[in-house]
């Protein structure tokens, strides 16, 4: 029957490795939650959400930018239709604030 005993030499040999395993282990985490390092994350965080952001508005300006012009010059027909609905956006803010404004001074006469 062969023995399960260790040695004295294999139990320290566990334990070294156990201890330099776990040594480790609390370096890795005391360099995680370290001030420092949750400053990096967070700079490196905010970086890539400021980055995706800035492309996100060159890509948004340039598929504007590709409404109003194609490689033929200006597109003057969507340049109008823009123009037509500023002005009837603008045009019906107005008669809605001058009705707002009329119907205020019936209800306070």
């Amino acid at each position: 029957m062969a023995s399960n005993r260790r040695t004295p030499e294999q139990i320290r040999a566990d334990i070294a490795a156990s201890r330099h395993a776990m040594t480790v282990g609390l370096e890795g985490l005391v360099s995680e939650v370290h001030p420092s390092a949750i400053k990096n994350t967070v700079k490196e965080v905010a970086q890539d959400m400021a980055d995706e952001a800035k492309q996100s508005a060159f890509d948004s300006v340039r598929r504007a930018r590709g409404w109003f012009v194609d490689e033929n010059g200006v597109r003057w027909d969507h340049v109008g239709t823009v123009t037509i609905a500023v002005v009837g956006v603008v045009t019906v803010v107005a008669a809605v604030s001058g009705l707002s404004k009329f119907a205020r001074r019936g209800i306070t006469k």
